[in-house]
């Protein structure tokens, strides 16, 4: 590859890791469980595309193989997480109306 192409993708997991940090941030200190829930949605996402770019750097296929899988499972935790949290929210209704 051409040297131009490596500085660019390096420069993309930089970015890539600097959103990762926030979106981390977001999802531990959230003020609601909405944004937890979004912080780590956005870290499975970032971290998705983080190992997307490092198997073009790398040129290992094997990786976007991973990255299929911590997508799918990412979006498998998002869903549980929010289902969680609807039934929480739910159950605090029926104690606030008795």
């Amino acid at each position: 590859m051409n040297a131009w192409f490596d500085y660019l993708l390096i420069g993309i997991l930089f970015l890539l890791t600097a959103g990762l940090f926030f979106s981390l941030l977001r999802a531990i200190r959230g003020p609601r469980m909405a944004d937890r829930i979004l912080g780590i949605n956005m870290t499975g996402s970032l971290t998705t595309a983080a190992i997307a770019v490092l198997a073009i750097y790398l040129d290992q296929s094997w990786l976007l193989d991973v990255c299929l899988i911590y997508c799918m499972i990412s979006f498998l935790a998002v869903v549980v997480l929010a289902k969680v949290s609807i039934a929480s929210h739910e159950e605090q209704e029926e104690f606030d109306d008795v």
